[in-house]
């Protein structure tokens, strides 16, 4: 792979990073909502809470592997490009 499309999918990583995350929290909240009763509207349910905040939890975990993995990717091309410098000199 170039190193334009490198930094391409590094970029794209990290704005899914940044996807995952807010969907994990809009998740996390759903679950506490739906944790609760409410007077008029629904009946609380904490398993359906608790299946929500597992669902959050996987989400923000993706959305961290998948920074981990942008972050590497970054380093590896800013690496590759320090030893091309000592190299020259």
């Amino acid at each position: 792979m170039t190193r334009t499309g490198t930094i391409t999918r590094s970029v794209l990583g990290i704005i899914g990073f940044v996807f995952l995350l807010v969907c994990g929290i809009c998740v996390a909240m759903m679950g506490f909502v739906f944790s609760f009763d409410a007077p008029h509207a629904w009946k609380g349910d904490v398993r359906a809470g608790f299946i929500f905040v597992l669902v959050a939890l996987a989400l923000v975990i993706a959305a961290i592997l998948l920074l981990r993995g942008s972050i590497r990717r970054l380093r590896s091309l800013r690496e590759a490009s320090m030893l091309e410098r000592r190299s020259q000199l």
